[in-house]
């Protein structure tokens, strides 16, 4: 089974109005991406909270860089993606690419989550250690998949990022009061500069 190992995040922003139609036609390019860029996953939705409330996200996964040639050929060729960009008042807000770690998910469920949850923050290192010890807190309060690792594009360069899937709010909420309640996690903001965190609802 491939592993992503790379994720291309696009951010986009458009009127309310438009939003459920470009969603439909993200859907569609996310199945061509798969098909025909060799996409390991793909994940878009809407983020719910914070500063880019409301923008679009498409995140894609791929186990080598060369996948995100080939993702850029789609673009350049598929209909649907001209269908997404020339929608009135759509704007690419960004688009980084993000460096992947294995951190020993024992886990993944079939499922999609329902919701994501993306916090950015700054370290020294990539405090592997730490992050494979708070591991078991997500997956017990109902972690559905965990990514980690460094965005190596864009203006936040060098900064980590760990996303994680949720099947519900409150399973969300669980997970947040039980990292509250551990040393491992207290120990691990110790030696984090957080500076974003944000809920993406997934729509696919």
């Amino acid at each position: 089974m491939s592993t992503s190992n790379y994720m291309l995040i696009t951010v986009a922003s458009a009127d309310s109005a438009h939003v459920g139609g470009v969603l439909e036609k993200v859907g569609r390019l996310a199945t061509a991406l798969r098909e025909d860029a060799g996409a390991v996953s793909t994940r878009y939705g809407v983020v719910v909270t914070g500063d880019l409330t409301g923008n679009l996200v498409l995140f894609q996964g791929y186990e080598e860089l060369n996948g995100i040639d080939r993702a850029f050929d789609v673009y350049a060729k598929a209909e649907v993606y001209r269908e997404i960009v020339s929608t009135p008042s759509l704007k690419i807000v960004l688009r980084n690419l993000w460096k992947l770690e294995d951190i020993g998910l024992a886990s993944t469920s079939s499922e999609p989550p329902a919701y994501g949850v993306v916090t950015r923050f700054g370290s020294a290192d990539l405090m592997m250690d730490r992050m494979r010890e708070a591991l078991p807190i997500f997956e017990e309060n109902g972690a559905m998949v965990v990514r980690y690792g460094t965005l190596i594009t864009g203006s936040n360069v060098g900064r980590r990022l760990l996303g994680v899937g949720y099947p519900s709010m409150d399973s969300i909420e669980k997970t947040y009061r039980a990292l509250g309640a551990s040393e491992v996690y207290k120990d691990f903001l110790a030696n984090a500069e957080l500076d974003w965190r944000n809920i993406v609802r997934f729509e696919g």
